[in-house]
């Protein structure tokens, strides 16, 4: 009994997508597609499967091997279903693409796999889709993909979101002056990142720093707002490294209002991202009513040095999961489309001709086959919300001519 309630369940954090689902999906993938290539970018599709030497460089604490899916094959390899894409997009460029025009503009559509706790827009097959700007550096890049995000996301529907945009720079040219170990340097860095004020306060006090470098760190979190946020920021140069960072983050600023896209943007130095190869510009975005982001992304300038090509790079994902419900919360779900027309009777060389030729017309046509008689027909169409019902019958007059 146990066998079969398991051939009917699906594994906790995977999810059947629906009729209605799964058009919603592909609706807003298309969108999407169809934005990116008019940017300039092409698409490129990976394994979902790789090597996990492939797949476990220095990511950081976002995507930990115990957070991967692994097994191994049948020569005892361990392989993995691929936990984001931008590993897999450098990996490509590095065997592929190496010998290309640069910069490339790369673009994508797929499902990636953590295993994490399941809950409200955090499953374990997660839908993405995204950019990768590879081998340009500066800030017109960096701009260039973030105004697209904003674009994408608008595209989407949604109406009320922000991207919250930070110079990882800034934060390491800080930790650059303080007398902690790399052990501790993450343990702040993953507080800062979530804005956790008094466990951050305690591990400083902890640590014995003086209250000047304390102040700075415990300053970082709360910067947040428009062009402003630069000149508060201006204690936080410490260094020649904090102060390049700051400089980036006013250029690549500046050229988002160059793009018109100021209003969607909040500066925020708290923003560092889980990932461990960003090494300049990070941003992610948020929307109303969900407290988790629905984009990120920055420039890893050091990734493809990882796997042999060293490049520049920028680029950023986008949660179609999370959009979606997003969406849904905030508007009326849309009907599921139905037939515009119903061909039933037993004429059949009638049916699939006049089918055929109502679809190239671009019409959505549905032929019985069941052979219901008339009553039944229609009363099935009006259960569909089909409207136009017409039947054929040998040696009968032709409706569609009439």
């Amino acid at each position: 009994m146990a066998k079969e309630r398991n051939l009917l369940q699906i594994p906790a954090g995977m999810r059947d997508l629906l009729p209605g689902d799964a058009r919603n999906k592909r609706i807003l993938e298309n969108k999407w597609t169809d934005l990116f290539t008019t940017w300039g970018y092409q698409e490129v599709i990976t394994p979902t499967v790789e090597y996990m030497d492939a797949l476990a460089v220095d990511t950081g604490e976002e995507i930990r091997d115990d957070r991967m899916f692994q097994f191994f094959d049948r020569q005892g390899r361990i392989l993995a279903l691929r936990p984001e894409m931008t590993t897999p997009i450098a990996r490509v460029v590095a065997t592929r693409l190496k010998k290309s025009q640069f910069p490339l503009r790369l673009h994508y559509a797929a499902n990636v796999f953590r295993y994490d706790d399941p809950q409200a827009g955090r499953q374990r097959e997660i839908f993405q889709a995204g950019v990768e700007l590879i081998g340009a550096p500066g800030p017109l890049a960096d701009a260039e993909v973030i105004a697209l995000a904003v674009e994408a996301l608008r595209q989407s529907g949604l109406e009320d979101f922000q991207i919250s945009l930070g110079q990882i720079e800034v934060f390491n040219g800080l930790m650059e002056e303080l007398p902690l170990s790399d052990e501790q340097k993450s343990k702040v860095r993953s507080l800062v990142a979530k804005k956790d004020f008094v466990s951050l306060e305690e591990m400083l006090a902890k640590e014995g720093l003086n209250d000047s470098q304390a102040e700075l760190l415990l300053k970082l979190p709360t910067l947040h707002g428009g062009r402003e946020v630069l000149v508060q920021a201006l204690p936080l140069a410490v260094n020649e490294r904090a102060r390049q960072g700051l400089n980036n983050l006013r250029q690549v600023y500046d050229a988002l209002r160059t793009y018109g896209v100021e209003d969607y943007v909040a500066l925020d130095l708290g923003v560092l991202r889980g990932f461990d190869y960003y090494t300049g510009i990070v941003f992610e975005g948020y929307t109303v009513g969900l407290g988790f982001p629905i984009c990120g992304g920055g420039r890893y300038d050091g990734l493809l040095g990882q796997v042999g090509f060293d490049c520049p790079a920028t680029g950023f994902a986008i949660g179609l999961d999370r959009v979606l419900l997003a969406l849904s919360r905030s508007r009326e779900p849309e009907p599921v489309p139905v037939p515009d027309m119903l061909i039933g009777g037993d004429n059949t060389e009638k049916i699939i001709a006049v089918a055929g030729r109502l679809r190239q017309e671009g019409r959505s046509v549905e032929i019985d086959v069941l052979g219901r008689e008339e009553a039944e027909l229609k009363a099935y169409a009006a259960l569909r919300g089909i409207e136009e019902v017409v039947l054929y019958r040998k040696g009968g007059d032709d409706p569609a001519e009439a």
